[in-house]
Order: C-alpha cells, then structure tokens, then sequence
C-alpha cells in the first residue's frame, strides 16, 4: 500500500503542476474547471493503482533464493 500512496503522491504532484502552469499562463481565468480537476485525479489514482501492481509483481521475482549446498 505504500508504493500506491508514492505513486499517488508522484503523479498527483505532476497534474496539481500541470493545473497551476496552466492556471497561470491562460488568458482567461475560467479554464480551470473543477470537473477536469475530477477527471484528472481519477486518472491519477487509476493510473497509481495499475502502477503499484506492475512495480509489486515485478518486485516479486526478482530475487530468488539459491539452495544452500
């Protein structure tokens, strides 16, 4: 569960960026709207949960034990 919440936290950062470059260099102010906010964070947690179960899968097997002799 850790590794959703960096993800989240990661990817979360990016689109709040994203939001405010926007944000400040538009020429009207009416562009931020709060369903796009919602949209995008719904992106964001779907595209964390998926991330969080490639990186714990693959963290899986990487690393096997060898028989001791």
């Amino acid at each position: 569960m850790r590794t959703f919440w960096t993800f989240f936290g990661i990817f979360l950062s990016l689109v709040i960026a994203i939001q405010a470059f926007g944000y400040f260099t538009s020429t009207s102010s009416a562009e931020f709207t709060f369903a796009s906010f919602v949209k995008q964070l719904g992106l964001v947690f779907i595209i964390a949960v998926i991330t969080s179960y490639l990186d714990r899968g693959k963290k899986k097997h990487t690393f096997k034990k060898e028989k001791a002799n």
